[in-house]
C-alpha cells in the first residue's frame, strides 16, 4: 500500500551541482545504472514510543516537514547541454510505500524494506528521498529511507534523520537551518583561490608517487568482479583506540596509516598515495547542512617505521589530505589529466578509505575480546575505486570492508590483507601497552 503526502517551501532555484555533488554525479555516472545503487544511502529510524503509536499520516507529515526543510530534498539533477544541474523545487509530493508486520516481526520487515528501497537506481524525476513505513497493528514502528547520494553524504542523512525524530516527538521544528544547498552553491562560485591551493597540493603529491596504487591488471578478474568482505574484529576494535589515545590521533589516522602502510608493502612503491573521503563538515555552517560534501583527500606516504612512530611522523600530512579536500572536482581532473599525459602513466590513486560510523570518543578503548568473523558480501561488475577500505558498525564491533577489483587483488590476497590489518595495529598496541 502507499500513501501520498505534499510538501512545500518558500525557497526554490536552478543552479550548478555543488563540487562534492559534482564528484559524486560523476562516480554513478561512471559506473552504470545497474552498480549505481551501491551509492545509494540508506537510513532506518526506529519511531520513538514517547507521545505514543503514530497513524501512517502522522509519519508521512513528518516526513514532508523534513522534505520541506530542506534544498538538497527537494533537488532534481538534470543534464543539459553543459552537462549536470540542478532544480530544487518549491513543492512536490511524496509517495510512502507502507509495510504492515506481524507481531514480533518488525525489526525483519523494516530491513526488508529498507533494502528494497535502496537497492535500485534514482531516476530523474524522482524525488532524491525515497521512504516507506512499517506498521504494527496500524501504528507505524519503522521508517526506512534511502537517499540519493548526489544530495546527501552519510552525514547529511544522520541529520535527516535527527530532524525526523524532531519531526515526530514535538511535532514541528521550529528553527531553519542557517545554511543550505543554495547557498553553498552561490559560496562555491566565488571560491577558486580555495580550490586552486587543493588542486597544486594534489599535484606536488602526485609528481611524488610513482604511479596509480595498482596496476590495470595482474590476473583474470573473478565474476563479478568486484568483491567484497569485512571484517569484524573487536581485537581490532580495542587495539585502535589504545593507538589513537597513545598517539594523540583518532582511530580512522590510526587504520588510514596502517591500510596505507600495507598497501605500500603490497605493491612494492617507494611511496604509496591513498583517497581519504573526507566530510569537509568542520565549521558551524556545515555540521547541518544536508547535502554531499564529502569530497576525495590525497594521503601519500613514503618508506616508515613501526605504526606507533609513523603515526605522529605521518599526522600533519593526514591532517593536510583533510584541509584540502574541497575543490572544483573539473579542476581537479584536469589536474589529473595533465600529470598522467606529462609521466605516460595513470596518476589518480584509485584506491579509497571511508569512515561511516557514528562519531566516538577516541580516548576509551573499547573491549578486544570476542572472536573476529570474515563475511563476504555480495560484489559487482563495476565500481568507480579499484580498492575501497570503508570503516563501519559491524556486528557490534569495528567493521572493515573492503571492496576490490579482483583482477588487480584477488579475493584471497583480499582476505589476507584484512587479517594482515588487524594483527599489525594489533601488535602496535600491545607494544605500547
Amino acid at each position: 500500500m502507499r500513501l501520498s503526502v505534499d510538501y512545500a517551501s518558500d525557497r526554490c532555484g536552478t543552479t550548478d551541482l555543488a563540487w562534492g555533488q559534482r564528484a559524486v554525479w560523476g562516480a554513478i555516472h561512471d559506473v552504470g545504472p545497474d552498480n549505481s545503487p551501491y551509492f545509494n544511502v540508506p537510513r532506518l529510524l526506529r519511531v520513538p514510543r514517547a507521545g505514543g503509536p503514530r497513524h501512517p499520516m502522522a509519519a508521512a507529515s513528518a516526513l514532508a516537514e523534513v522534505m520541506a526543510r530542506h534544498d538538497a530534498l527537494r533537488s532534481r539533477v538534470r543534464l543539459g547541454e553543459a552537462g549536470p544541474y540542478q532544480e530544487v523545487t518549491a513543492s512536490g509530493t511524496l509517495s510512502v510505500e507502507t509495510v504492515e508486520a506481524a507481531r514480533g516481526e518488525v525489526d525483519e520487515a523494516a530491513d526488508e524494506l529498507l533494502t528494497r528501497l535502496a537497492g535500485r537506481s534514482f531516476g530523474d524525476d524522482e524525488p532524491p528521498l525515497r521512504a516507506g513505513l512499517v506498521t504494527e497493528d496500524g501504528a507505524v514502528t519503522h521508517i526506512a529511507f534511502a537517499i540519493s547520494h548526489v544530495v546527501a553524504d552519510w552525514r547529511a542523512a544522520d541529520v535527516v534523520v535527527r530532524d525526523l525524530r524532531t519531526a515526530l516527538l514535538r511535532g514541528a521544528i521550529t528553527h531553519r537551518p542557517s545554511w543550505q544547498l543554495l547557498d553553498l552553491v552561490r559560496e562555491e562560485k566565488t571560491a577558486s583561490a580555495r580550490s586552486d591551493r587543493a588542486v597544486t597540493m594534489w599535484e606536488d603529491l602526485l609528481r611524488s608517487v610513482p604511479s596509480a596504487t595498482f596496476p590495470d591488471e595482474v590476473g583474470t578478474a573473478a565474476s563479478p568482479r568486484f568483491a567484497r568482505a569485512v571484517l569484524a574484529s573487536p581485537a581490532l576494535n580495542h587495539a585502535a583506540h589504545v593507538l589513537a589515545r597513545r598517539t594523540g590521533v583518532s582511530t580512522a589516522t590510526v587504520l588510514l596509516v596502517a591500510v596505507t602502510m600495507l598497501l605500500r608493502d603490497l605493491t612494492g612503491h617507494e611511496a604509496c598515495a591513498i583517497t581519504p573521503i573526507v566530510h569537509n563538515r568542520f565549521n558551524g555552517r556545515t555540521q547541518d547542512l544536508v547535502t554531499s560534501l564529502d569530497q576525495l583527500g590525497l594521503f601519500t606516504l613514503g618508506p616508515v617505521g613501526g605504526l606507533a612512530e609513523t603515526l605522529v611522523h605521518a599526522y600533519p600530512a593526514v591532517l593536510a589530505s583533510y584541509r584540502h579536500a574541497r575543490y572544483n572536482s573539473l579542476d581537479l581532473q584536469a589536474m589529473i589529466d595533465r600529470v598522467s599525459a606529462d609521466r605516460g602513466v595513470s596518476m589518480f590513486p584509485s584506491c579509497c578509505f571511508n569512515d561511516l560510523r557514528p562519531g566516538e570518543d577516541p580516548g576509551t578503548p573499547a573491549r578486544g575480546d570476542g572472536e573476529s568473523e570474515l563475511d563476504w558480501l555480495p560484489g559487482g561488475d563495476q565500481r568507480s575505486c579499484a580498492f575501497c577500505v570503508d570503516l563501519m558498525r559491524w556486528k557490534g564491533t569495528l567493521g572493515v570492508a573492503l571492496s576490490a577489483d579482483t583482477a588487480r587483488l584477488p579475493a584471497g590476497e583480499m582476505e589476507s590483507l584484512l587479517l594482515r590489518l588487524e594483527s599489525v595495529v594489533a601488535d602496535a598496541a600491545y607494544a605500547l601497552s
